[in-house]
């Protein structure tokens, strides 16, 4: 399963520093660089203006994104806190799936919302 894992500042944040520079933040890149060292990283980067990151990993559950989320050293030391989404991606560029979306897509699911009467 493909499960995103947003970071946003946390109490031990220091405001004004970017995130570069933010304590922990060599030891979370190690952090994450072995996680995809392993395979399992699928992308990985900050937010612009230095509001955070995001990580999209791979995993068989949620209790190991879980687990490594919480052993990230900026999260264990109130850097950054977290928060997990699992990822049903419908479209990657990166494997190559394309649902080819299109109009018959629309009338289908019109079909069904009509039938639902939420439309």
């Amino acid at each position: 399963m493909r499960y995103l894992i947003l970071l946003t500042p946390s109490k031990n944040w220091i405001e004004g520093i970017v995130l570069h520079n933010q304590p922990f933040m060599p030891e979370h890149a190690v952090y994450v660089q072995n996680e995809y060292n392993n395979g399992n990283i699928v992308l990985a980067g900050p937010f612009g203006g230095s509001t955070g990151g995001a990580i999209v990993i791979d995993a068989d559950n949620e209790e190991y994104v879980i687990k490594f989320a919480e052993n990230d050293p900026a999260v264990k030391n109130g850097v950054f806190s977290y928060e997990i989404k699992q990822w049903d991606y419908k479209m990657s560029r990166l494997e190559n799936i394309n649902p080819k979306f299109g109009q018959e897509y629309i009338e289908y699911k019109h079909k069904i919302q009509k039938q639902l009467g939420i439309i």
